[in-house]
């Protein structure tokens, strides 16, 4: 059985290789609309969900406008607005209902996935695609030796908090500092 050192180097050689497969174009297509979007809103489903919220608060951090699906407050979204999805496998059926609903009022739509270009790919004006297990049970392609899509997960973290350190530069940390909870 493999011990911490052993593993832990498994898994950062994984999520460096995968890293290292991100198209970077995809990745600036999304700062920039990022950067120019009213409204930012995040959905996501199960862990996806979970992992998204940190992403949501640096944004706010930054401060850009940014809501998650669903919470409290969320405003209506618009034609100006941008929809972040987050979808391992990139069919999850109430994830895609909300996908065609922004679709409908002419949001920009950016996903993260690791599931091959099907129906996402459809309703996405840009698609980070993360080479990394897409399905719960593991098959030949893109194996980990990690649970599920937990390096799907990892992988789409990083990609997050470097679009976070591109989007800080130049914003003085004092400003973001600001925008940090203090009712913690």
């Amino acid at each position: 059985m493999p011990m911490f050192k052993e593993m832990s180097m498994v898994i950062l050689d994984e999520i460096k290789n995968s890293l290292l497969q991100v198209d970077p174009d995809e990745v600036q297509k999304l700062i920039t609309r990022l950067q120019k979007s009213d409204n930012i809103f995040c959905l996501g489903a199960g862990r996806s969900k979970t992992l998204l919220k940190s992403f949501c608060i640096r944004l706010n951090q930054l401060g850009l406008n940014c809501y998650e699906v669903g919470g409290v407050p969320c405003p209506p979204i618009t034609k100006d607005d941008l929809l972040i999805v987050v979808t391992g496998s990139g069919s999850t059926q109430s994830v895609l209902a909300i996908m065609q609903r922004a679709k409908e009022f002419g949001a920009t739509i950016s996903v993260f996935t690791a599931s091959p270009p099907d129906n996402i790919s459809l309703l996405s004006d840009n698609v980070i695609s993360i080479q990394a297990p897409s399905t719960l049970l593991p098959k030949e392609e893109n194996s980990s030796k990690q649970l599920m899509r937990a390096l799907f997960e990892q992988v789409t973290f990083i990609i997050q908090e470097t679009i976070i350190a591109i989007l800080s530069l130049g914003i003085p940390i004092e400003e973001i500092v600001r925008r940090h909870a203090n009712l913690e």
